[in-house]
């Protein structure tokens, strides 16, 4: 019973490692061509702002409007793709479900940590607001793609 105990949680703590340092690779590649300014103007988003002003930001209060101004636009963004008739691979839904995954654990890490620790939060969120800069280059590749293919 023990040893099925210490399998599961080795296991367990294997995946979420797994998971964590796919993320990482998903978030640090760089696409050809960057569409994040033009999706972030066009859609009237703020994950830009809240990227330039996390280094300055040390009060919890800041912290927690920073994470509502990053959720409104992870919201906003997943709707977009959701309902965009544009084209995309089979690889990108996976990966779409991965970055939505991380979001939301993130969110829930910051939940957490944001008690203890302003810069365990910055963490957070800074990685938060990666995943909504992927989401929004995404969107643009998707836009891109559809008015070639038109």
């Amino acid at each position: 019973m023990i040893a099925i105990a210490i399998i599961t949680v080795f296991s367990l703590g294997s995946l979420l490692a797994w998971f964590r340092y796919s993320c990482g690779l998903i978030l640090s590649a760089k696409p050809a061509h960057d569409y994040t300014p033009q999706v972030a103007e066009a859609n009237e988003l703020g994950f830009l702002e809240v990227q330039h002003d996390l280094a300055d930001a040390s009060e919890r209060r800041v912290l927690d409007t920073l994470r509502q101004k990053l959720e409104r636009d992870y919201q906003l963004l997943s709707y977009l793709l959701d309902h965009s008739p544009a084209w995309h691979s089979g690889n990108d839904g996976f990966e779409q479900v991965m970055m939505t995954l991380d979001f939301k654990l993130m969110t829930a890490f910051y939940s957490g940590v944001s008690l203890l620790s302003c810069a365990g939060a910055r963490r957070a969120l800074r990685e938060m607001s990666q995943v909504v800069c992927y989401f929004a280059n995404t969107m643009g590749e998707r836009g891109s793609l559809t008015s070639v293919t038109e």
